[in-house]
């Protein structure tokens, strides 16, 4: 889970199973944030992105088996979800991988956006991706929630892909 999210990730892009978000909605705003913010960073280049890219299974205990599963499905069920409203695509998924995962050019509009009230600064995809050295938990999340909205107003619904 995550651990001040701005010490702890920059290390791997973890978080560790004992400071977990109290909901799902805020766990999905976390792992949605980390997400676009990698695709961002690396566009237009797909990349790989697995559960261990995020959960810190060194640090989880033996007993934890089943907060490690929640985790997983809130991380696999993030990414399907990303790609279900249009933001993201990718080729195909083996257990807790993704492979070759890129924005999708509606994802980037949305990243390239300039925050509410902003003109110049730096755009929500460029905070996102810089979230490992600066941003809270609370500024990650804060950011997540104006680009989905933002997002809603820009893309027409999709329906579910079936993956």
């Amino acid at each position: 889970m995550f651990k001040d999210l701005t010490s702890h990730l920059k290390e791997k892009n973890v978080h560790s199973l004992n400071v977990v978000p109290s909901n799902n909605i805020e766990l999905f705003d976390c792992y949605t944030g980390l997400i676009l913010g990698a695709l961002y960073r690396h566009f237009p280049l797909p990349i790989t992105l697995t559960a261990e890219d995020f959960i810190d299974y060194k640090g989880a205990e033996a007993g934890n088996r089943a907060a490690l599963e929640k985790e997983e499905d809130l991380f696999m069920g993030t990414l399907k979800w990303l790609a279900d409203v249009g933001y993201i695509h990718f080729d195909g998924m083996s257990g807790i991988s993704f492979f070759e995962v890129v924005l999708t050019n509606p994802g980037l509009l949305l990243l390239r956006a300039f925050p509410e009230g902003a003109d110049t600064a730096p755009t929500i995809g460029e905070k996102l991706s810089q979230c490992l050295n600066n941003e809270t938990n609370a500024e990650l999340r804060g950011l997540v929630t104006e680009a989905l909205s933002l997002g809603s107003r820009m893309i027409r619904p999709m329906t579910r892909s079936g993956i």
